[in-house]
């Protein structure tokens, strides 16, 4: 696109270093030949190895006890009622990934500082809602997907009508619905003049603007009778933009997906979120409008589809390994072409750095400490809240000696390997002894289970997949790869923690050869 220098980095959210290599995804030499490459290295990630703890690693070069990120989900100096209140809000609960929760420094600053400037398409960390100088940036959310029944009003013109409120991130969103009795075609939108033709036979995506962004979602509709139509939408992706980023002009169709791919997991009705081309078009345009000296993309729907289908993959019958492994490698392949014809645009005058911040493991029993607390009726002054393998007790008080012991041989009861971690244990795991994020407790459990937080039954055997378990265990790494003339000059790091240092090497190369 230009001549002097970028650096484009990518996080395959969820990319595992062992399909990487026997498929030989992301070699960038097929496109940009004249690029020096590196092998695909294995990057060790940190505890807990989920996705917003991580990608703060990469940024900061530290682990949850420098940069704060202690897990996808965390509170700090909110009450229970207010945690409980906005515990289910997507809007609410996603401040690990902004920007201004990192307690240290981060690239971006470095960046700032060498006068480089800096843009990212749905990469954690890198956009704050309330920050004054935002880097163009753009984050996606999504929300269930939800069925409706809409009652429609006749009218003389032979045109039926409907009207249902909807609510995305706390926003009331109308849905229009206009059925021609003569055609019998259903039209449906945000407002009552624009719409698209939705059927039962094929979904149509529609776009909705909200005050927090936009949202994107799969819509079909079926007639149910001569008064009422049902309405099925799909996941829907909520797009958040900052500093200045003018997605629509650039992006294309929005990012929801029309279609579940993940059938090989038959009881899930996920559709994903954002879509692999959405993405590789939202990075294309703010290269073309902001042209920034480094970019930062994600896409995260590897880690969605192994989510969804790894423990058929690994533990299902012979059938449904071959069905789970054949989807997870088309969206492998998927993410493959998007990232090919994003480094052919950009060209050879730049380097590029390809990592995932953890990797994945199948996961057979979802436990659910909420419920302990409504047995023992602390429910209404106690709430927990945290990770895939990590939970922090949060309260308004701290805990009675009696209400600590009664919790833990609750906790204990609940599985053996629920343990709660002392200072020392979360020192040498870590984390940031005594910040209030940790909450009054902090209880971990072992491998191939998880932590929900709903308040259903306290134990539950599934058949899925997480991350977030220790790094020491080998599933838990991602990957890391380089291409580029500064970047052949640097090592890989081993961990995440040390990805930091690579990039600024890797910068620092670039201006040398400038």
């Amino acid at each position: 696109m230009r001549g002097r220098r970028q650096l484009i980095v990518i996080c395959v959210d969820g990319g595992l270093p062992g399909i990487i290599r026997e498929h030989d995804f992301f070699n960038l030499s097929r496109v940009v030949p004249g690029l020096p490459s590196g092998a695909v290295h294995e990057l060790h990630s940190i505890y807990p190895s989920s996705t917003a703890p991580s990608h703060a690693s990469f940024l900061t070069g530290t682990h949850p006890n420098g940069h704060g990120i202690i897990g996808n989900r965390f509170w700090e100096q909110e009450s229970v009622a207010e945690i409980r209140r906005r515990a289910d809000d997507p809007l609410s609960a996603f401040h690990p990934y902004e920007e201004r929760s990192l307690t240290s420094p981060s690239l971006l600053d470095w960046f700032a500082r060498q006068g480089a400037s800096a843009a990212a398409v749905h990469f954690p960390q890198t956009f704050s809602r309330n920050a004054r100088h935002a880097l163009p940036a753009c984050y996606c959310l999504y929300a269930p997907a939800r069925d409706l029944v809409v009652p429609l009003k006749p009218s003389a013109e032979g045109i039926a009508k409907g009207l249902v409120k909807i609510s995305y991130l706390s926003h009331e969103v109308p849905l229009y619905l206009q059925l021609d009795e003569r055609t019998d075609t259903i039209t449906v939108g945000s407002s009552s003049q624009t719409g698209v033709t939705a059927d039962g036979s094929r979904p149509t995506r529609l776009d909705i603007p909200v005050p927090a962004g936009s949202v994107s979602v799969a819509v079909s509709c079926r007639q149910l009778d001569a008064g009422r139509i049902e309405v099925h939408l799909g996941t829907a992706v909520i797009t958040l933009g900052f500093g200045g980023i003018d997605l629509p002009a650039h992006a294309g169709d929005g990012p929801a997906s029309l279609h579940i791919e993940y059938t090989a997991n038959p009881h899930h009705t996920f559709h994903e979120s954002p879509r692999t081309e959405w993405v590789e078009q939202a990075a294309l345009g703010v290269l073309k409008q902001h042209d920034p000296d480094v970019l930062f993309v994600r896409f995260n729907q590897a880690d969605h589809a192994q989510e969804f289908l790894y423990w058929h993959a690994v533990r299902g019958s012979a059938s449904e390994r071959t069905q789970a492994w054949h989807q997870i490698l088309e969206v492998y392949s998927r993410i493959d072409a998007c990232v090919m014809r994003l480094a052919e645009a950009v060209g050879e005058h730049a380097d590029f750095l390809l990592f995932s911040d953890h990797g994945i493991d199948y996961v057979e029993t979802h436990l659910r400490p909420n419920h302990l607390l409504a047995d023992l009726g602390l429910a209404d002054r106690l709430v927990f809240q945290g990770d895939s393998n990590i939970a922090y007790l949060y309260a308004d008080a701290p805990l009675k000696p009696a209400e600590r012991a009664q919790l833990g041989c609750a906790l204990r009861a609940l599985d053996p390997s629920v343990r709660v971690l002392s200072p020392a244990e979360q020192n040498r795991l870590k984390l940031p002894v005594g910040s209030p994020r940790l909450g009054r407790l902090t209880v971990s459990c072992g491998p191939h289970m998880e932590f929900q937080y709903g308040d259903a039954v306290p134990r539950e055997s599934v058949a899925s997949a997480s991350h977030g378990y220790l790094p020491s265990d080998a599933a838990m790494s991602g990957f890391y790869r380089y291409f580029g003339r500064a970047a052949e000059h640097t090592s890989a790091p081993k961990d995440i923690t040390g990805a930091a240092a690579v990039v600024r090497s890797i910068w620092r190369q670039a201006a040398r050869r400038a």
